[in-house]
């Protein structure tokens, strides 16, 4: 599986689970909708967050420090939010697999 410019690894049913728990505590502050899915009133732990990203990145990534060394953290940051919609099975591309 492809992200950007980055092979990124396969996942367990297990570490999905761990990175939608995580990405959820990132959001728990919010108004939430669980029939639909749709959040509003946003509000984001942005710790929660950062952490879900660093999961994200050592899951998908062998030796991240060293394949992300050239990036600034905003494109690390990006990055690792599209990895993490892909794990989560949230993006377009996922949606056609």
């Amino acid at each position: 599986m492809k992200v950007d410019n980055f092979e990124i690894n396969e996942i367990t049913f297990g570490q999905e689970r761990e990175l939608y728990s995580a990405y959820k505590k990132a959001y728990l502050n919010s108004d939430i909708d669980f029939s639909s899915g749709e959040v509003s009133n946003v509000k984001i732990d942005w710790e929660a967050h950062d952490m879900a990203i660093a999961m994200v990145l050592e899951y998908a990534i062998e030796k991240p420090e060293e394949a992300l060394k050239n990036m600034s953290h905003p494109e690390i940051d990006a990055l690792g939010q599209k990895i993490l919609v892909r794990y989560l099975r949230m993006d377009d591309e996922s949606k056609k697999e």
